[in-house]
């Protein structure tokens, strides 16, 4: 509209120039397109098959799964309501349905509720996996099965809950147990030190991942302590062993086997800028000394036959490992951080072959007397 046609429309009863009724207009205009961007109308539903006799819904924000029977399987993020999961607040499974899959609510970050049925008998594997904002679950009383990693990367879970009637599975202040086993300890449970009850018999894969844990008691009882239960416990200072354990050991709140020749974890809030693998040591278990920040020299005193994958990923103060012994046996996926040197003793086995190579994505040098690395004794100088 040229400016000349505004002021024609605009004009007054008695042919005087008036912009009150255009900017109205433009004003009305403009506040619609503000409401609109603000208030977007709401999703449409969308619903699917998940089972030969289930159905799934997402509306306003639920995800309702119905039926009966079992879900079908899925893998990481191939359930068909993953692409709305950032719109899921609250998952309700609807009594009837008897198994929920695999990875079912992978990553639903948003999620806050979920409601489980009292047929429910099968939980998968890593089902909850990465429901960071859920804060408490229950366990109905007639689930028998729960998958391994089933709340891993739930960092907001204070509880999980257990139906007091199930013969499975229960709860030590919302600790989940099954039997002698202790299965997961949630990640955001407000408390310093815990000590494993008396009579649990073994701990399971990523048990305690991500707690705010300091302090770890393991009883006499623990026959199993899995090499992951302590992955990502970035505030655990010390770990104690109960007198008479013949499985288990800590020496300096170190967690050794009970035979020291496996290191299983060193804290990743335990202080000290140094320290020596004992020579009793032969393995060092996955992500071992992961996160320790305050580590920066280490010295392996013996010969190793393995080094887990991420042995000491993020600790990044790492500057120099020291290997007495022969080259070891099996190296896992990058052990070392970008930080550190390697260095071997010469006349150990095995070191020959990749003298001056790269290994395991590192370099390697020998110790000489050139470099002020070794003392006459043979021992190392600072």
């Amino acid at each position: 509209m040229k400016i000349s046609e505004l002021q024609e429309a605009s004009a007054g009863p008695c042919g005087r120039l008036s912009l009150n009724g255009a900017m109205k207009k433009i004003l009305c205009i403009l506040l619609c397109f503000l409401f609109l961007w603000a208030f977007p109308a709401a999703a449409a539903e969308e619903t699917g098959i998940c089972g030969d006799n289930l159905s799934w819904t997402v509306a306003d924000g639920v995800l309702t799964i119905s039926g009966h029977g079992d879900m079908y399987w899925y893998d990481m993020g191939s359930a068909p309501w993953y692409p709305l999961r950032q719109n899921i607040r609250s998952a309700v499974v609807e009594e009837g349905v008897t198994s929920l899959s695999y990875c079912c609510f992978f990553y639903l970050t948003e999620l806050r509720e979920a409601s489980l049925p009292g047929t429910l008998g099968s939980l998968g594997g890593m089902a909850f996996y990465g429901c960071r904002s859920l804060p408490e679950v229950t366990i109905p009383a007639e689930v028998y099965e729960i998958g391994e990693d089933v709340f891993y990367g739930c960092r907001s879970l204070t509880a999980i809950r257990v139906d007091s009637a199930n013969p499975s599975y229960w709860e030590d202040d919302g600790i989940l147990y099954a039997g002698t086993s202790l299965i997961c300890y949630p990640a955001a449970r407000p408390q310093e030190r815990y000590e494993i009850l008396p009579g649990t018999e073994k701990v399971e894969p990523c048990a305690f991942s991500y707690s705010p844990l300091e302090e770890l008691r393991i009883p006499e009882s623990v026959r199993s302590f899995d090499a992951t239960a302590l992955t990502d416990c970035y505030l655990l200072r010390a770990v104690e062993v109960a007198w008479g354990n013949w499985y288990y050991t800590a020496r300096d709140g170190v967690l050794y086997s009970g035979s020291m020749d496996t290191l299983i974890c060193y804290p990743a809030q335990k202080t000290g800028s140094s320290y020596r693998v004992p020579a009793e040591v032969k393995n060092i278990a996955i992500r071992a000394f992961a996160g320790n920040g305050n580590l920066q020299r280490l010295e392996v005193m013996g010969s190793l036959q393995s080094m887990g994958s991420l042995a000491f990923v993020s600790c990044g103060a790492l500057r120099r490992v020291y290997f007495h012994g022969d080259v070891p046996e099996d190296m896992g996926f990058s052990p070392f951080p970008e930080s550190a040197r390697i260095f071997y003793l010469l006349g150990q086995k095995g070191w020959d072959r990749i003298a001056g190579k790269t290994w395991n994505v590192r370099e390697v040098q020998p110790w000489t007397e050139e470099t002020d690395l070794l003392g006459k004794s043979g021992r190392l100088t600072q």
